[in-house]
């Protein structure tokens, strides 16, 4: 699908970094120019990252790159305790902080890192602890301590090996606000429908264009088939449903879409490398 530009710190005039706490995600699959650190305080759901499609849940801590495409989307009544989502974010942009840095020691690694984190990335261990620690710290902090703390994070980033890549190559993406809004659309109507019949035929009329048009479309910039796609989201689904012990496999099956077992079986285990009842057994040891 065809990410949305958007401007993440358009309302902050000239400021070359910001930290914000959000209490919901954006619908639409976005990119921008200002890198993005992450926290998910609460929540779960689904992401996509790049061409990189996941489950997600609260404390999740991801780098996002310049220009790297990305859409959380939560989880909504799945329980009436539930937590709402909420996010701590830093923005910066790159290029101004590239410079600055430039006039005070040599940027190779920085240079490096900003590369690296257009795959995405997911941090863990203490790495992830202490840039926590340094998000909550900037929210209410003066601005001479923000940025006292933004460089602490930098230095934190540039050297650490506690991450995993969630692509497996850098996104390239050459931006157009054309299709952007329709391809989103298409996005969706695929989340909001996954458990019933997805039809091509609506999905193209979504994206203004014939099927045989939408498909070659679809594949170049996802590097997947639409039906991959879908599939792969009633999977994410399934998974989450096989966490819950009290769900039938019989069950989850159809109510992910899925019109007999044998399919729900074959591509689960296609996707997830295993079969459904090995991955709910091993949830549940």
């Amino acid at each position: 699908m065809r990410p949305v530009y958007a401007k993440a710190l358009e309302n902050y005039k000239h400021r070359i970094f910001e930290i914000r706490k959000e209490n919901q995600f954006s619908g639409a699959y976005h990119f921008h120019n200002e890198c993005q650190l992450t926290h998910i305080i609460e929540g779960n759901g689904s992401r996509y990252i790049g061409n990189q499609f996941d489950d997600f849940e609260a404390d999740e801590l991801i780098f996002i790159g310049p220009g790297l495409p990305h859409v959380w989307y939560h989880e909504k009544n799945v329980g009436i305790d539930s937590p709402a989502p909420e996010s701590l974010s830093l923005f910066f942009h790159p290029d101004a902080i590239s410079s600055m840095c430039s006039s005070l020691f040599d940027i190779t690694v920085l240079n490096a890192f900003l590369a690296r984190s257009k795959q995405g990335m997911l941090f863990y261990g203490t790495t992830k602890s202490k840039l926590k620690k340094l998000l909550r710290k900037m929210l209410g902090a003066s601005d001479i301590q923000k940025t006292a703390c933004l460089f602490e994070s930098l230095a934190i980033l540039l050297d650490t090996d506690e991450y995993t890549l969630l692509n497996s190559e850098p996104y390239l993406i050459s931006p157009s606000k054309n299709y952007g809004e329709a391809i989103d659309n298409v996005y969706n109507y695929v989340f909001k429908n996954f458990e019933k019949n997805i039809s091509l035929e609506e999905a193209a009329r979504l994206a203004n264009l014939t099927k045989p048009a939408f498909c070659r479309f679809f594949k170049a910039r996802t590097k997947k088939t639409f039906s991959q796609f879908v599939n792969e989201v009633r999977i994410q689904e399934a998974c989450r449903l096989l966490g819950q012990d009290e769900n039938q496999i019989t069950h989850i099956a159809y109510a992910c879409g899925f019109n007999s077992l044998p399919n729900f079986n074959k591509f689960f285990k296609s996707i997830k490398g295993t079969t459904p009842s090995d991955y709910k057994s091993r949830l549940f040891i």
